[in-house]
This record gives C-alpha cells, sequence and structure tokens, in this order.
C-alpha cells in the first residue's frame, strides 16, 4: 500500500489542468498537510458517462494507492462507476459504493441514528400515484407540521413553498409542496421524496438571503468511525463559545458502516441535541467555521496511523 494517500479533487471546467476555483482551499491544505493530489473531470462522469475520460488525467498508480474523492455530489451509480475505473488504475477509494450509499441516502442511514433522529416516512416518486401514496403515509404525524426533502438534498431556501408544510394531515397542502420539489430539483431529483416531522430547533437567526430560519447546528466527520472534526453549520448567527459536547454522538458512529462520512446534528428548543442526518465525507462541504488547514493535517494523521 502506498505510504502516501492522494486526494481526488474535481478538475476546473473552464481550465482543466487546475481544480475547480471551489475546491482550490482544500487542496492547497491537503498538499501542505502532506497528500498528493489527483484530478477528476466530473462532467465527462456524470454528464457523458465516461469514467475513462473522467480519469484521463490520471496515472497508473504503481502500487496499490488509498485514495479520498473531494468533490461534488454523485449518485450512487456514478460513484460506482468512479469506484470501478480508479481500481483498474490502481486507487482503492475510501468508500465501497454500499459504504457510500450508507450515509448519502436518508433511507439507508435510518438504521444507523433511528433512535435519535426525527421521524420518516419515504418512497420512490415515478408517477402521481407515488405521491398519493406518501402523501397517505405521511398522516402518521397527525396534524403535526413536517418538512419535506429527496432522498439527498432539500430545497430549504424555499422553505414556505417546498419544504415545511405545517400539517401533515393537510393532504392537499402537503401534495402541493411535494410537486414544488419535484419541480426544483427536477432531473437532480435523488430516487423519491422524504417527508419528516418537524422538531423546534434553537433559532439563531434568518438567512440573510432567504430569509430562512438558521437553527444551531453542527456538522462533525469521522474516519474509521472516530471524531476527526466538528464545526458550526452556518456561517451567519451567533454560537456558543464553548465546543458542543459530542461523546453520545461519537458513540453512534462507530455502528455506522462507513469509512468516512459526516453528522449533522442539532439542538432542539429545550435543550436537547439530536441528529439531523448523515452525508459520505467525500462530498459534504467543509462549513466556513471549520479551519480547512487543520481539517487536512487531522486526516492526514489519522491516515497516517491507519496504514
Amino acid at each position: 500500500m502506498d505510504s502516501n494517500p492522494a486526494i481526488l479533487f474535481c478538475k476546473n471546467p473552464v481550465d482543466p489542468s487546475t481544480v475547480d476555483p471551489d475546491f482550490a482551499a482544500e487542496m492547497n491544505a491537503a498538499t501542505q498537510a502532506g497528500f498528493s493530489t489527483v484530478l477528476l473531470d466530473y462532467e465527462s462522469l456524470t454528464t457523458t458517462d465516461d469514467p475513462d475520460r473522467a480519469l484521463r488525467s490520471v496515472k497508473q498508480a504503481a502500487q496499490r494507492t488509498r485514495l479520498i474523492y473531494r468533490g461534488w455530489m454523485l449518485t450512487p451509480q456514478e460513484y460506482t462507476r468512479l469506484f470501478v475505473a480508479l481500481g483498474a488504475k490502481g486507487y482503492d477509494l475510501v468508500n465501497s459504493p454500499t459504504e457510500y450509499q450508507n450515509c448519502h441516502y436518508l433511507p439507508d442511514s435510518l438504521k444507523y441514528i433511528k433512535t435519535r433522529t426525527p421521524r420518516a416516512v419515504f418512497a420512490p416518486i415515478n408517477d402521481q400515484s407515488d405521491i398519493e401514496s406518501l402523501v397517505q403515509m405521511a398522516h402518521v404525524f397527525g396534524n403535526s407540521p413536517v418538512v419535506i426533502k429527496d432522498y439527498v438534498k432539500s430545497e430549504k431556501h424555499d422553505w414556505e413553498q417546498a419544504c415545511y408544510v405545517a400539517n401533515a394531515f393537510d393532504s392537499v397542502s402537503l401534495e402541493r409542496s411535494i410537486g414544488n420539489l419535484l419541480k426544483l430539483r427536477d432531473k437532480y431529483l435523488n430516487v423519491g421524496v422524504v417527508v419528516r416531522e418537524f422538531v423546534e430547533l434553537n433559532l439563531l437567526t434568518n438567512h440573510s438571503k432567504s430569509g430562512m430560519p438558521l437553527a444551531e447546528e453542527y456538522r462533525l466527520f469521522f474516519f474509521n468511525n472516530e471524531l476527526l472534526s466538528a464545526a458550526a453549520y452556518w456561517e451567519e448567527g451567533t454560537y456558543a463559545t464553548t465546543p458542543v459536547d459530542t461523546k453520545e454522538f461519537e458513540a453512534v458512529a462507530r455502528t455506522v458502516e462507513s469509512n468516512f462520512f459526516c453528522m449533522d446534528i442539532a439542538r432542539k428548543k429545550n435543550g436537547e441535541l439530536i441528529i439531523i442526518e448523515l452525508g459520505d465525507g467525500q462530498v459534504a462541504g467543509l462549513p466556513e467555521r471549520m479551519e480547512c488547514l487543520e481539517f487536512y493535517r487531522t486526516l492526514w494523521a489519522r491516515y497516517k496511523v491507519s496504514s
């Protein structure tokens, strides 16, 4: 196994010889921390379905090399193609396709976090009958408010129209909001729709552009099921100066079948901390308040210890 693990970043679509500008700071930090870096043509992988072309600038590894992808979200199918193509070039992605989906799709991650996260019902959406069936399933929440998203992402910046529904038993309103969500997600819809109970969180402020309520949330990253880094999630709002207590969530993380993932947690109005969702660590963004270089230095140290 190569003693110098690598990070795979997305190329700049305008200048393919450079990294995507959105990941430039991360690539610089990864290099400073000791990682080697390689570049992926994201468009070739996701638009033209050509993983070999996507990796044309990645040379064959001299020996098996461990690799972490840090880039834009991939469907499990796209991730699988990338996993196979990289394997043929001598690179072993940190997560298998199954491990990727375990944390990428909320329905798949519920088996790890079900007792610490809001209740949810969900269904793949292929036609109107699927929507109607899901609306009926949501009656389990009674007259309580709910929030909706697809299997990965919400449209939370369209809070009133495509995310929050005041009464789950109001079938007309819920169906309309699901329709709005589907229109906004369009071709980027991830499988289907999740309806979750709405819980009152400790609010910090409203988003300066969308007006969406911002709650006290934190993003935790885990590597080999041990806490790697934690930071306040939102760049806006005033957080407490004392670090959030993560011990109970570290215990949950040890049950998750993934080598690199994140966990978003939030504080309810009554002070209790809950899990919002998991995410694959390779496609989860670093919060603005997370120190990028320190993140990669810690990741490098953990990688070296595990090698």
